[in-house]
């Protein structure tokens, strides 16, 4: 019973952050460290509730996009190209069909090929030893900076800025303090919570709140079944174009660290381009557009849990903050103790999978009242979501010393969103940081220096690195700037 309760409440919860606009399952996991106290009895529930909030918002953020023209979250931005044109036209619940019905498939097939086949890939992993773990993390690094951004330079300042942050406090082996500055409060380190409210969530949301004004209301939307039905069959007749968009969406979700943006703008561009001469051209209400994006969607969700849980290395930034909520709770994403637990990877699945069909038969409902309810005036959001940033900042020790890490991090926030530094490669750097250190460390005590080159899979994973620093230095042209 308790295990439905908070599948539900997760559902709820998600779908809910994922229809307000620039939300989405970033700031939805980000406000549960202001209740994570509810969890620490049974840790299992909180892999319910959070596997069933990120199910939920990437439904959810479809909605935002299509009807009001202001994305959801970043990954949904692509899907508002075409989106939000068919609402203008009346076509809005044609589009928002398609886009269900397009993103829950995609999200069963590449589910199954994830979630079902989890505790089989487990066994894998737990060969890798030092040289193949500090190669993933080169990979994941190498990915977050050249891939994840056009401006590489900015994201590897970036980066070496959050694997700093992240040592700062007390010292693993010696216990000494380090990087304090003489604050004694840093010495229990930079907390989690603050850092990704101040880095991700406030500069998108002082965005959103400068632009307030740009807000498109749409007056009507024609809800008649037809229309859904209608978006339902479009997603059949061009499932090639949704298939593409999952393919494309499971494969970035797969590379640690580089996340939703990039795979819904790659799934969009590969849309494109595989649909040349349209009658309606893309970016002014092509039903395609809308079906190539949605179709990486939950894709890309799913397959992101790959790296997180095997490796404990964040397949994208919202995974982050799973670990760190997972790691309060006492469990360790990548550790051999999990990876031979069956219970947790049965407990991921079935809320990963239940969530998907109650979300998708939430959105159909939720269709006919969309228009009500996004196109409230985004300051009705504004001041509720800032409040439960704070709010969830400041549990630490609840002083002042609370309070003035969440200022400070959200005025860093805005200068790396001002100067373009990537915050994604940031939040990477400072959640691997005591690993990348301990790793290190082990491997250059154990090991000779080319060891991680002349091994098989560290190799390859080196060699797939460095792919990632080439096309990033010569050919990488994503529109995802800074994320």
């Amino acid at each position: 019973m308790d295990y439905l309760m908070w599948l539900l409440l997760g559902t709820a919860y998600g779908f809910m952050f994922g229809v307000i606009p620039v939300a989405g399952a970033g700031i939805g996991l980000i406000s549960i460290y202001g209740f994570i106290d509810v969890f620490r009895a049974d840790p299992s529930l909180l892999v319910v509730f959070t596997t069933a909030m990120v199910v939920a918002a990437a439904i959810g953020d479809s909605f935002a996009s299509v009807v009001m023209g202001i994305p959801g979250a970043n990954g949904s931005a692509a899907t508002m190209v075409d989106g939000f044109p068919m609402t203008q036209k009346g076509e809005g619940a044609r589009a928002l069909g398609a886009a269900l019905s397009t993103s829950t498939m995609n999200g069963l097939i590449w589910g199954a090929l994830v979630f079902l086949f989890l505790p089989y890939y487990a066994p894998i992993v737990l060969t890798f030893a030092i040289p193949e773990i500090l190669a993933f993390l080169l990979l994941a690094f190498c990915a977050v900076c050249f891939i994840n951004s056009k401006y590489w330079f900015r994201g590897i300042i970036a980066l070496a800025i959050g694997v700093f942050l992240g040592l700062v406090g007390q010292h693993p082996v010696t216990g000494e303090m380090r990087f304090t500055f003489g604050w004694d409060y840093l010495g229990g380190a930079i907390q989690m919570a603050p850092l990704v409210a101040g880095v991700l969530a406030f500069p998108e949301l002082m965005k959103a709140y400068r632009n307030r004004h740009k807000q498109v209301i749409v007056k009507n939307i024609q809800t008649e079944w037809q229309q859904i039905w209608q978006g339902f069959k479009d997603s059949w007749i061009h499932k090639v174009d949704g298939l593409r968009g999952g393919f494309v969406g499971a494969v970035i979700g797969v590379i640690p660290g580089i996340g939703g943006s990039v795979a819904d703008w790659l799934s969009y561009g590969q849309t494109v381009a595989w649909n040349k001469n349209e009658k309606i051209p893309f970016g002014e209400g092509n039903i395609k557009g809308v079906i190539g994006t949605e179709g990486s969607n939950n894709a890309q969700k799913a397959s992101a849990y790959v790296p997180t849980v095997l490796f404990g290395i964040p397949g994208a930034h919202f995974e982050a903050i799973i670990m760190s909520l997972f790691l309060i709770v006492g469990i360790e994403l990548g550790s051999p103790a999990l990876l031979q637990d069956l219970s947790f990877f049965d407990t991921l699945a079935s809320s990963y999978f239940w969530s998907l069909i109650i979300s998708f038969f939430a959105g159909l409902v939720f269709i006919r009242y969309a228009v009500r309810i996004t196109n409230l005036p985004f300051i009705y959001y504004f001041w509720p979501i800032m409040g439960l940033l704070l709010w969830s900042s400041v549990q630490y020790t609840g002083y002042w010393e609370d309070y003035a890490i969440f200022g400070l991090c959200c005025l860093f926030g805005m200068f790396l969103t001002r100067f373009k530094l990537s915050r994604a490669a940031l939040i990477i750097g400072f959640v691997l940081a005591e690993r990348l250190e301990a790793t290190f460390n082990q491997y250059i005590r154990l090991y000779e220096p080319l060891d991680i080159f002349t091994r098989p899979i560290s190799g390859t994973l080196v060699l797939l690195a460095t792919v990632a620093i080439v096309y990033g230095i010569f050919y990488n042209k994503t529109r995802i700037n800074y994320v």
